[in-house]
Order: C-alpha cells, then sequence, then structure tokens
C-alpha cells in the first residue's frame, strides 16, 4: 500500500494505491490537483474512487474544480464516489468554486452518470481487497447539519482557504511524561462541520490505517472501544495514523490514542496562519503516548518542510527517537 501525500495547502488530500488501483481521500484547494503542484499524482481517469470526507473547502476545493468542468470521458469508467452530505455540495461551473449560488453536486453526479453512496458510522465497504469500516459521523450529526445548513454555510464562506505561506511562529515544548497534557476539547455540536466529517479504518493484508479526517476525538474514541471490546483488548494495532484536523489541539486526546499502538502518523498541512497546525500539544500528546507503550522511534510524516519544525527542548534526553520526514509518499 502507497499513501500518497499531496501538497494541498492548509487542507487535506491523500492518495492510497494497491495493486493498480486508486483511491483519493479528500482534495485540498482548487491547485492540489494540477499535475504542476504533485507531478507524482496519476492521471484523473486512472482514480476509481473519491472518498471526500466533509464539506469544508480545503478538504473538496479541488474535486470542485475538477468535477465543474468534467466530461464524462474525463473519468473512470466505474468511478464510485463516497461522501457525508452531498445534496449539500454545491460548485460553480467556473473558477470560483463556492458552496452558494451554484448547483448540487449531487445532481452533477448524476448527470455525469457516477455512482455515490453517504457513509455513516457503522458502514463497510469492501473495495478491491481492502476493508474499510466508517468511525464516523454519526446519524445525529448529519440530521444536525442538515438543520444547521444555512448557518454552516454562512461559515464556510468567511473562511480564508488561501494556500499562501505566510506563518512565523515556532513550535517549541518541553516534554513531562509525568505530567498530564492538557485536553482542548470542543463541543461537537459547536463544531459541525468537523463533527461530521467521515473517519475510517483502512485494512489492507495485514496493514491497519487510521484515517480521521478533521473528525472529533470522542466521536473516535467510543466507535474504537466497541471494537477492542468486541475483539476483547484494550489497544489496536495501527500501522499509520492521518491524524485529525491537520494535527489540532482540539481533534487528539490523550484517551484516543491510549486505545492505539502505533508510532507513525501523517499531519497534512501547511503551517501557515491563521492555524499554524499542528499544534505542539499535539505533537506532545503523540510523543508521550508512544514512549508510554516503549516504541525506540517515533515517525512524523508531513507534506511541507515548515509543519515539522518543531522544536522539544529536551528531545535528547527522551528515551525515543523523533522522526521528522518531510515527504510526498509513504510506503506500507
Amino acid at each position: 500500500m502507497r499513501i500518497g501525500i499531496l501538497k494541498a495547502g492548509k487542507g487535506d488530500s491523500l492518495l492510497l494505491s494497491w495493486e493498480g488501483n486508486h483511491m483519493l481521500i479528500d482534495s485540498g484547494i482548487p491547485s492540489t490537483l494540477r499535475k504542476n503542484r504533485n507531478p507524482s499524482l496519476p492521471p484523473i481517469k486512472d482514480i476509481e474512487f473519491y472518498l471526500l470526507t466533509h464539506i469544508d473547502y480545503d478538504h473538496i476545493g479541488g474535486f470542485l474544480n475538477f468535477i465543474s468542468k468534467a466530461q464524462r470521458k474525463d473519468l473512470h469508467p466505474d468511478l464510485t464516489f463516497y461522501g457525508n452530505t452531498l445534496e449539500l455540495i454545491r460548485y460553480k461551473d467556473n473558477d470560483e468554486v463556492g458552496f452558494h449560488h451554484g448547483s448540487a453536486l449531487s445532481d452533477l453526479l448524476t448527470t455525469l452518470k457516477v455512482k455515490s453512496k453517504s457513509l455513516l458510522e457503522g458502514d463497510e465497504l469492501f473495495l478491491k481487497n481492502i476493508a474499510i469500516t466508517v468511525l464516523s459521523p454519526t446519524l445525529k450529526h448529519i440530521k444536525l447539519l442538515r438543520d444547521k445548513w444555512m448557518a454552516a454555510e454562512k461559515e464556510l464562506n468567511k473562511k480564508d482557504h488561501s494556500d499562501e505561506f505566510v506563518s512565523t511562529i515556532k513550535k517549541k515544548d518541553k516534554i513531562d511524561i509525568n505530567s498530564a497534557p492538557l485536553e482542548f476539547l470542543k463541543n461537537p455540536i459547536n463544531d459541525i462541520l468537523n463533527t461530521t466529517s467521515i473517519a475510517c479504518l483502512v485494512e489492507y493484508k495485514n496493514k491497519k490505517m487510521l484515517m480521521l479526517g478533521d473528525a472529533h476525538p470522542e466521536i473516535i474514541t467510543g466507535k474504537l472501544k466497541a471494537i477492542l471490546k468486541s475483539q476483547q483488548t484494550e489497544r489496536i494495532n495501527i500501522d499509520i495514523v492521518k491524524i485529525s484536523h491537520h494535527g489540532s489541539k482540539h481533534n487528539t486526546t490523550v484517551e484516543l490514542l491510549s486505545l492505539i499502538n502505533c508510532n507513525r502518523f501523517i499531519i497534512s498541512t501547511d503551517g501557515s496562519r491563521p492555524y499554524n497546525h499542528p499544534d505542539i500539544e499535539t505533537i506532545t500528546k503523540i510523543i508521550v503516548n508512544a514512549i508510554n507503550i516503549g516504541f525506540p522511534k517515533i515517525y512524523f510524516y508531513f507534506n511541507y518542510q515548515h509543519a515539522s519544525e518543531f522544536e522539544i527542548t529536551n528531545e535528547a534526553e527522551l528515551d525515543i527517537e523523533i522522526c521528522r520526514i518531510v515527504t510526498n509518499e509513504v510506503i506500507l
């Protein structure tokens, strides 16, 4: 399994490739799917599965920009499209891709004769030797998103989704493994766009990957606990985790990390303002968890150099080697 980590500005875009098959998970900002930005990206026509985790523009902008101009011959003949609320996503048939004054994506997919399916927690997919278990979103939160759509759409239209690198913040921390890290939880109801993000467990042969989109930790924690209870074990072995919400301190908790054995983590972001992700608090929690498990090394994979430039001031004293890797691909 190859995991392509595309340059997507502040956003997310991963490409899973296996046995000649491809699945695109999110598509970043509009420029993400251009060859000059991501030359390792295969032809769009070769991608059979699309999964857009949620309706934030920094996750779907690239796809909307492409699909609004596409003809059926430009797409894989068996393309299947997965999302959460397809009927709410809107596009424009010009370069000003947006959420308002456009046509519904679900209508466009129907016109193009593209198969589509909405996903909820508990759904299972079996796609050419990979198994996908959906952990989020819940039906309750999807219904709430629909109820709050007018307000959510206004929030989307206010966001700055440019990918200009302007951050000057240097992230720095000292790790005390005997002190409990602070938690910064948000109320899922007040962050409904991210709460409804699709998150999933992807299994291929003997490999397991957690793809968390921008999902909320308490939802993922609840689903993982149910899986662990059914397996009568305390932790699930995971080969790699795509950390939720670009490494935001609000989306990774000590409790969530305590349920997994993993020392490889993908963080997708350019580190730019206004969010300056990843948050050092998230990095610290991940490192402490790996130390407590007993890993000799921990690997962080980034798609941009600046996002990897965090400093652990007592790193030399810790019983773990911290590897910061800027790359466009991880091979499992």
